[in-house]
């Protein structure tokens, strides 16, 4: 069992209440959606079949259309022609530190006033009422991993949040995970030039935080940088470390076995020849945009093809839309690449990616690697209920979401956008 499973058994209960918590406070009655096909994930799709969402916010029941009872005074939904499956989960994002693009006065994404910052927590500058909240809720994406910056060695802790809150509010989970950086990109004020400048200022970090543990005198004054390194160097929280190229993710294995740290990989899109060492290592992998251009001296579809590369292997990965390392390349977040988050999947199907695959990685992969799929990432009886229904595959474009619920409640798909849409369409008097 891994340390990340053992985690989860100390956390579940606290996450369970507090979403229970939430869901009795905020759920309706119990809704049906009827005749739909389900895709469980977990398990094979269901067509036609039936979801029941229970009035405490979980899922109540699931199967065949005429296996399945609707309660007596249950909403009901009808199901013909539309989908149901799980709420997806952006795994690395900057949703809620960012506002405007290239509006640096309204970013909280990096703390550059130290390149080693452990103890900043993204959570103190989630902002709720980021109105890009309500535009990827609108596309399915219920949940995400709102993380530090990349571009320093050492940015922060991440945070799970959903994206619609009850009384018990948007986090989840924080922190998540402890956010390192080896990439070949890191730079910044104070921050080493090289990779040996990184890996030996990270070395160090890390020895003075394990000093820390062992010394019970020590610990008796505060230090909130070290002390922020505890509960990774415990093996009690995951460490992300941020690696692109093949030198990148070498050097971040060799610190996880140095120190026994619970590592996960970000990007790695241009580390292919490292994938069978990731692979025997059984590390996870947090994959970004794939869209991204290669190098002059790669395929035009090298990028495209590494989810069914990390899959052929049996890398456990999860999307994500890559708010964070897209600040590296281009200097500001590109918030409107989060709400296509499902279209990434959808394009690595067309390079050798099975469907039912690229599904998984945006809701029961990621799940499962934050160590939460006891209460999400799949659809059975016992969830969370937080799904999606809509017309049409959700890897596809042309998909049309119809309703998204968030611990059993229907949340609306309005946004800032779509409101500035009626706004003009009905003062210009067009249909």
């Amino acid at each position: 069992m891994s340390r990340r499973r053992l985690r989860l058994a100390a956390a579940a209960l606290g996450i369970a209440v507090a979403g229970a918590t939430a869901g009795m406070a905020t759920a309706a009655a119990a809704t049906a959606i009827v005749g739909a096909r389900i895709l469980p994930v977990s398990a094979p799709p269901i067509e036609p079949g039936t979801l029941v969402v229970g009035d405490d916010g979980r899922i109540a029941a699931l199967g065949p259309a005429d296996a399945v009872a609707v309660p007596a005074g249950a909403r009901r939904i009808d199901g013909a022609g539309l989908t149901v499956y799980p709420g997806l989960i952006d795994s690395e994002t900057s949703l809620g530190l960012a506002e405007r693009d290239m509006e640096f006065a309204a970013h909280d994404v990096l703390e550059a006033s130290a390149p080693m910052f452990p103890q900043g927590r993204v959570a103190d500058a989630f902002n709720p009422d980021s109105a890009h909240l309500e535009v990827v809720r609108a596309n399915g994406i219920t949940h995400a991993v709102v993380a530090p910056g990349d571009s320093l060695p050492a940015t922060g802790q991440s945070a799970l949040v959903r994206l619609a809150a009850g009384p018990g509010g948007h986090i989840v989970r924080s922190p998540l995970a402890l956010h390192l950086n080896v990439s070949e990109r890191v730079g910044g004020d104070g921050a080493p030039g090289t990779r040996m400048g990184v890996a030996a200022q990270l070395r160090q970090l890390l020895a003075d935080g394990r000093a820390r543990l062992d010394d019970a005198s020590a610990r008796a004054k505060a230090d909130p940088r070290l002390d922020a390194l505890a509960p990774a160097l415990r093996g009690e929280q995951p460490v992300v470390m941020s690696a692109t190229s093949s030198q990148d993710v070498r050097l971040a294995l060799s610190l996880a076995r140095e120190f026994g740290l619970d590592l996960i990989l970000s990007d790695v899109i241009d580390a292919e020849d490292q994938f069978d060492a990731i692979a025997a290592a059984g590390v996870p992998v947090i994959l970004g945009p794939i869209q991204l251009l290669p190098r002059e001296t790669q395929r035009y579809d090298a990028h495209f093809r590494v989810p069914a590369q990390l899959a052929a292997r049996g890398i456990p990965f999860a999307f994500s839309s890559g708010g964070v390392a897209q600040i590296r390349r281009f200097g500001y977040p590109r918030m409107a690449q989060m709400r296509n988050l499902p279209y990434l999947a959808g394009l690595a199907t067309g390079y050798g990616l099975a469907p039912g695959a690229a599904l998984e990685a945006l809701t029961l992969a990621p799940a499962r690697i934050w160590g939460v799929d006891d209460e999400m990432g799949s659809l059975a009886p016992g969830k969370r209920a937080h799904l999606v229904v809509a017309m049409g595959s959700p890897l596809e474009p042309t998909s049309d979401v119809r309703h998204v619920f968030v611990d059993g409640r229907e949340v609306p798909l309005d946004s800032y956008q779509t409101r500035l849409r009626d706004r003009y369409r009905d003062a210009g008097g067009r249909p």
